[in-house]
């Protein structure tokens, strides 16, 4: 059996293929820092793969650093003993699925963000993301943070406020609190009010805290942007799949075009992976 995995923080996808079967599972993301977070319930969806054999292959933010790798490696081993495991950051799977063999600089924005430079099939990180207590900048986490902070200060208008308080998925000023400084993952709790931020772009001051975020973003890494002004941009994440629009546009007003977008790379993985697994058997028959 392969097995794929893309993972961020807060979701990771997990295709699996052998020859009598073939499926996609969906968990929480896996994160070296919140192993510890992965439920019961994301155990008992993998349970029926763990006991088989072969190659997983897992991509997952947090991973640059050797020894996270190592950790989350061993995490992986523990749970899956009879298969051979490669653990790579995620920014070396948007590399594959942005650019292959080509050249060309990487955006990631989903619950973190980050940027990376795609030369000769390795990844090269000349900047490093902070992380969510200092930085991150674009994120979903930040955007979440930034949106917060306004509505609770009263700088948004009324008619935004109405909006707001008649939908019980936002928390109160102490839930909040609560919820992001009482759990290990606060980053992935603000992150997943993205969905809904981005249903109220049409309202001006949602609008101008995303743009606000994304010229951040490209203030924090233009010192990469601009040793590498000849190769193309293109980004990864559900935060710069979701708010495409207005990422298009901050990115023009800084004078990039971007390349591409894509929410995830798992589809370009799994035919990566499975073009060199097939190679591999067919050499050896």
């Amino acid at each position: 059996m392969i097995i794929v995995v893309d993972s961020g923080s807060t979701k990771a996808i997990w295709y699996y293929s052998s020859p009598s079967e073939k499926g996609v599972v969906r968990t929480s993301g896996l994160h070296p820092n919140t192993l510890d977070s992965f439920s019961t319930a994301d155990y008992e969806q993998l349970l029926p793969l763990m006991g088989s054999s072969g190659k997983l292959f897992f991509y997952g933010s947090g991973c640059f650093a050797l020894t996270r790798r190592a950790k989350l490696e061993k995490w992986l081993k523990e749970r899956f003993p009879l298969f051979d495991i490669e653990v790579q950051s995620d920014l070396i799977a948007a590399g594959i699925a942005l650019y292959g063999q080509n050249e060309g600089i990487v955006g990631i924005m989903g619950t973190g963000s980050s940027m990376s430079v795609w030369k000769n099939e390795t990844m090269t990180l000349p900047i490093p993301s902070l992380g969510w207590a200092l930085g991150d900048e674009g994120s979903g986490c930040d955007i979440a943070r930034r949106f917060f902070k306004e509505w609770y200060s009263h700088k948004f208008p009324v008619q935004l406020t109405t909006v707001l308080e008649n939908n019980l998925v936002w928390p109160n000023a102490l839930e909040l609190i609560d919820s992001v400084y009482g759990s290990s993952t606060g980053n992935k709790y603000l992150a997943s009010f993205c969905a809904e931020i981005a249903t109220l772009t049409a309202h001006d001051p949602v609008r101008r805290i995303i743009q606000h975020a994304f010229h951040d973003y490209f203030d924090y890494y233009g010192a990469v942007l601009s040793a590498n002004k000849d190769l193309p941009i293109a980004f990864m994440g559900s935060v710069a799949h979701g708010f495409k629009e207005i990422l298009l546009a901050v990115a023009k007003a800084r004078g990039h075009n971007l390349f591409s977008i894509v929410e995830n790379p798992i589809k370009e993985l799994v035919t990566y992976h499975m073009a060199d697994y097939s190679e591999s058997s067919s050499s050896n028959v």
